[in-house]
C-alpha cells in the first residue's frame, strides 16, 4: 500500500495547502537532525519521511497521482493510466497503461529536504542555532537535483507561485450589516528581513457597506506570510451574520414574527414595530387578520448594496393567540355576535 503521507504529516485527506504547510513546519522543526544530536539516526529518517510527504502533498500534480494510485504509482512502480493527467478524475472511464506504469514523458523528481526546508523557512536550517553541512542529505531522493538552468542555460527560471488564500470569518450583527461599519482586525504574519523570518503585526481596516450579505468576501492582496520562493497569500475576510433575536434575513428581505391577540385579529391592529438601527415602524391593519398570514411592508428590509438608496421588504408573519378558556357568559356573547344559535 505504500506510505500514507497524510498520516505522516498528521492531516486529513481533504486538508488544504495552509494546513499541510503548517503541519510540515511543526514536524520539520521537531525532527531536524541538528536538533536531535542524541538520536540523529532516527531524526534523520523521520526528517526524510516528513520532507517527502510535504513534497508530494504540496505539489498539485504529485498529490493528484498519489491520491489515485498511492506511493507505488507515484514512483512508477504501479499501473497509472497514460491519459490520467489529461483526463483526471472526470476523464475517460476506460484507461490504457504504459509498460513502465507512468504516462509517456512524465517523470516526477523530488526535492532535497534541506533545500525545501530553506524555501519554507527562509534559511537553510530555519533557526539560528543550527549549522553544519548537508549531513548526507544531498543523496536523499536519488542524489542532488540539478537546476533547470544548468541543464538548459537558455531556459528561463520558474516564476514564483502565490501561496493559497488565507480565510478568516468576520462575524457581524444584522445591525452592522444594515448601517454599514468599519472593522479593524489585527493580524500577525511572518516577514523576511535580510532573509530571516520575523513576526509582524498589521492592523487591517475593513469597510462594510450597508446591505452586505453573508459570504461577502473582502480581500487584502499579498498580506500573508512572506516566503523566499513564493508570493505571499491574499488574506480574505468572509462575512458571517450573527443570529438576531427577532429578525431573520432572506436575501434583501427581513422576516418578523408577531404574536397578536384574538381581539387584535378580529377588531384591527394598531402597534409599533422596533426595527434595526433604533428605528420604529407604525403598523395599522383594519381588516381581519387570519392566523399564519403575512403582511408585506415595502422598503423596510435590508439595504441593497449594489443599488444604494434602495431597500428590501419587511415581511410580518402573524400568529394569533387564542384564549385558553372562555366563561359560559363569554361564549353566549360571542355566539350572539357571530350570529350562532
Amino acid at each position: 500500500m505504500g506510505v500514507d503521507y497524510y498520516q505522516v504529516l498528521g492531516v486529513s485527506r481533504d486538508a488544504d495547502q495552509e494546513a499541510i504547510k503548517k503541519a510540515y513546519k511543526k514536524l520539520a522543526l521537531k525532527w531536524h537532525p541538528d536538533r536531535n544530536r542524541d538520536n540523529k539516526e532516527k531524526a534523520t529518517e523521520e526528517f526524510k519521511k516528513i520532507g517527502e510527504a510535504y513534497d508530494v502533498l504540496s505539489d498539485p500534480e504529485k498529490r493528484k497521482v498519489y491520491d489515485r494510485f498511492g506511493e507505488d504509482g507515484l514512483k512508477g512502480q504501479g499501473g497509472i493510466p497514460s491519459d490520467f493527467m489529461n483526463g483526471g478524475a472526470g476523464g475517460p472511464q476506460v484507461f490504457t497503461f504504459t509498460s513502465s506504469g507512468m504516462p509517456d514523458g512524465m517523470h516526477f523528481s523530488f526535492r532535497d529536504p534541506f533545500e525545501m526546508f530553506s524555501q519554507v523557512f527562509g534559511s537553510r536550517d530555519g533557526f539560528s542555532d543550527i549549522g553544519g553541512d548537508m549531513g548526507g542529505f544531498s543523496s536523499f531522493f536519488g542524489g542532488p537535483r540539478q537546476s533547470s538552468r544548468r541543464g538548459n542555460p537558455n531556459r528561463s527560471p520558474a516564476q514564483p507561485t502565490q501561496d493559497p488564500p488565507v480565510y478568516h470569518d468576520l462575524n457581524l450583527s444584522l445591525d452592522d450589516l444594515y448601517t454599514g461599519c468599519t472593522k479593524k482586525m489585527k493580524i500577525e504574519r511572518t516577514v523576511l528581513h535580510d532573509g530571516r523570518p520575523q513576526k509582524e503585526s498589521n492592523l487591517l481596516q475593513i469597510e462594510i457597506k450597508p446591505g452586505y450579505k453573508e459570504g461577502t468576501k473582502m480581500t487584502f492582496e499579498r498580506s500573508g506570510d512572506e516566503n523566499p520562493n513564493s508570493i505571499p497569500a491574499d488574506v480574505v475576510f468572509v462575512v458571517k451574520q450573527k443570529p438576531h433575536p427577532y429578525f431573520t434575513r432572506q436575501g434583501n428581505d427581513l422576516h418578523y414574527t408577531m404574536e397578536i391577540s384574538l381581539q387584535q385579529a378580529l377588531c384591527g391592529l394598531d402597534t409599533n414595530i422596533s426595527l434595526l438601527a433604533g428605528r420604529t415602524y407604525h403598523l395599522k391593519v383594519n381588516t381581519v387578520i387570519q392566523n399564519d398570514t403575512t403582511h408585506t411592508i415595502p422598503g423596510q428590509g435590508m439595504p441593497i448594496s449594489k443599488h444604494p438608496g434602495t431597500f428590501g421588504n419587511l415581511v410580518v408573519h402573524f400568529k394569533v393567540k387564542f384564549p385558553y378558556m372562555l366563561t359560559p357568559d363569554q361564549k353566549t356573547q360571542i355566539a350572539k355576535i357571530l350570529g350562532q344559535r
